[in-house]
């Protein structure tokens, strides 16, 4: 006899029964693939959180690195048209009355107009020079006036000249000018022919023409005149550069020079306020609830510790500044029993004042100083390759494994439901076959002489 329903042979609901008992091994495991995956993205998630909190705190290291941004310096010009004015730490405090009587100004030369500047203009070569440098280029017999200049531009060993061709009433002609202002950097070309004179016609003597002389720039820093090659001018006063826009020798200009206290304490805030977001995040991360009896993502994680006591051992230790120390405390910086951060106001006020080389001294000299510690150390973490990125790979390997254990124990679960339903099929099996047996000997007991049946 064949079956063809599961269980109809014994009366059994085999289905339930399959699916029970593979349950019975499945829902546990799963639970603690499901668990394991759950603890691994909150790790993923909590190094994330981590690492954009140490990239907030190297954000502000970086303000505190550069010198330049510790004994910063304001520099106000007015509303003058003439120049602006930017000043490094080397700057000193003080008020400049500026006069400009000429900008600098790069020198131009032209040849002759021609009727069409895509025809053949000769044979030969142009020696170019500026400043006592020189470069040549060669002149075929086919090329024309643009691709001269385009040669010129082209020109790897171009010196600093610049070749375009100007079209007006007169007809197209080839303008040179220097890439650089002042009067050190005159052009000078000289044109041989190796066919006819169609060049030296067109470029030499009194055939090449001055269309802008070259000039120097020309200030007056308190009455004294200064000249220079360039309209950048560095030097005129210590650590300010000047960039001239416009001249006019009969209107004078203050430039004002202070020391920018407010840029310093903004830096040094932003500083103490990162580095006390930076903390939280690790006592965030790191925490154990004692009423819930739960852990943080990253709660007993060594690195996290380590972050932590490197970090706070930097925080307190003392740098040697001008063969004396300056720790965080003698800026007005301080750390209360928890370890977050706070600034006295009024001293830091006083030290900026006073003594701005020492905070200068304490977070930006080279290898020693805090900010330069500090993000030497958090590089380590954040950088390409570095700790963090190096954890968030052991994390993407212990959830691939995972992923192939959970694949394995699938394939694992359909295995033993198939044999399951096989074992439960073929006792289902058997069993319809007795039921049938027994009943075919009952029927013939029944139907044996004097077997009396009972009634009910």
């Amino acid at each position: 006899m064949a079956l063809t329903a599961t269980g109809i042979g014994s009366g059994l609901d085999i289905n339930t029964i399959v699916g029970v008992l593979v349950d019975a091994e499945k829902v546990p495991k799963e639970a603690i693939f499901n668990k394991k995956e759950q603890t691994i993205d909150s790790k993923v998630s909590a190094i994330g959180t981590l690492k954009s909190a140490l990239s907030t705190f190297q954000d502000a290291l970086e303000k505190l690195k550069d010198g330049n941004n510790i004994n910063q310096k304001s520099v106000s010009t007015g509303d003058n048209q003439f120049f602006t004015a930017t000043a490094d730490k080397t700057a000193e405090t003080g008020s400049y009355n500026i006069q400009v009587e000429q900008l600098a100004t790069t020198h131009k030369v032209a040849g002759i107009n021609i009727a069409d500047p895509t025809a053949a203009v000769g044979e030969g070569s142009l020696d170019l020079s500026v400043n006592g440098q020189s470069f040549s280029v060669v002149v075929g017999a086919a090329e024309s006036l643009e691709d001269i200049a385009r040669n010129i531009n082209d020109a790897t060993d171009n010196v600093g000249v610049t070749a375009t061709i100007i079209t007006s009433d007169a007809g197209s002609r080839l303008v040179l000018s220097s890439d650089v202002e002042g009067s050190d950097n005159q052009i000078s070309i000289a044109a041989t022919d190796t066919a006819g004179t169609s060049l030296n016609d067109m470029f030499g003597g009194v055939n090449l023409t001055e269309l802008q002389e070259a000039k120097p720039s020309i200030i007056y820093v308190d009455g004294q005149k200064l000249t220079s090659q360039s309209n950048e001018i560095t030097g005129a006063v210590t650590g300010v550069t000047l960039n001239l826009t416009d001249a006019d020798v009969n209107t004078t200009s203050t430039v004002k020079i202070e020391l920018d206290k407010e840029g310093i304490k903004g830096n040094i805030t932003g500083f103490v306020d990162a580095y006390n977001s930076l903390m939280g995040s690790i006592a965030k991360l790191s925490a154990y609830d004692q009423e819930k009896k739960t852990s943080a993502a990253l709660q007993g994680d060594a690195m996290v510790r380590s972050i932590e006591s490197q970090t706070r051992n930097m925080i307190s230790s003392r740098v040697s500044v001008d063969s004396e120390s300056v720790a965080l405390y003698d800026i007005g910086i301080t750390a209360d029993r928890y370890g977050k951060l706070s600034i006295d106001s009024t001293k830091l006020d006083t030290v900026i004042d006073q003594d701005i080389g020492s905070i200068e001294g304490l977070f930006s000299t080279d290898e020693t100083g805090l900010a330069v510690q500090l993000d030497e150390l958090v590089e380590g973490y954040v950088k390409p390759t570095g700790l963090i990125d190096s954890r968030n790979n052991a994390y993407t390997s212990d959830k691939q494994r995972l992923d192939t254990q959970r694949e394995d124990f699938t394939l694992k679960m359909e295995l033993l439901q198939t044999r399951l339903f096989k074992q439960f099929n073929a006792m289902d099996l058997i069993v319809g076959q007795l039921n049938q047996q027994s009943g075919s000997i009952i029927s013939g007991l029944n139907s044996l002489p004097g077997v009396v049946r009972s009634e009910n």
